[in-house]
């Protein structure tokens, strides 16, 4: 198996991050790039060098509610579709909130949702919801919208898949990541059928904690 860890970070990492990881996601802030500025953040990065883009907040979210069809809603698509091409994203991620329920409403959103979305061949588009959804219901869904469904590597049992994407949040009592629970993370992906992960790291140590993820399946550390 693959295993590509990386941090979250708004803008596209430096010499110093390259020449340790060859993975990142990127989360543009508002104001959101124009996708020739993401050209020239991508030709900055080496060959082989992969990217997920993070979908802002305002790609799923519109006036007239989460999921539901808009010309704001549609604007924001097209950025997203310009946005990966420009910075040839090898994965899409979209992460909806809470107020995105299990609910058939918005399971029929969601569906549309998605199937709106525009697909390049060879991108994945992953989707990690927030709120009340059991791990189960996510790769259920996940499956039924043609994505991978993200998980939590700490607590989840990874799914079955070839293609696998955990983001890691230091939140609440848990402030970082330590060599003996990244090495946990390590040996559950290591066991999955998946051929390749994405694990994206989130807290104030994440270009430490990812390379040192990277370095276990590697054999470094």
């Amino acid at each position: 198996m693959e295993l590509l860890a990386g941090a979250l970070l708004e803008r596209p990492p430096g010499p110093k991050y390259t020449a340790e990881l060859r993975f990142a996601e990127l989360a543009p802030q508002s104001p959101l790039p124009k996708p020739g500025t993401l050209a020239k953040w991508r030709q900055k990065l080496p060959d082989g060098f992969e990217l997920a883009l993070r979908a802002p907040d305002t790609c799923w979210q519109s006036p007239a509610g989460p999921l539901r069809p808009s010309s704001e809603l549609d604007a924001a698509l097209t950025w997203l579709s310009d946005a990966a091409d420009a910075l040839q994203a090898s994965m899409v991620v979209v992460t909806t909130g809470r107020e995105v329920t299990t609910g058939a409403r918005d399971r029929e959103r969601l569906r549309e949702y998605f199937g709106r979305l525009p697909r390049v061949e060879g991108q994945i588009i992953t989707w990690k919801p927030a709120g009340l959804w059991e791990p189960d219901t996510v790769q259920a869904m996940a499956r039924e919208l043609s994505v991978v469904g993200g998980f939590d590597a700490i607590d989840d049992p990874a799914p079955d898949g070839d293609v696998l994407y955990s983001s890691l949040i230091a939140e609440g009592l848990r402030r970082s990541f330590s060599h003996a629970l990244l090495l946990d993370v390590y040996d559950k992906l290591r066991t999955s059928r998946a051929s390749r992960a994405f694990v994206t790291l989130e807290s104030g140590q994440s270009f430490r904690e990812a390379r040192l993820l990277q370095g276990l399946a590697e054999g470094q550390e």
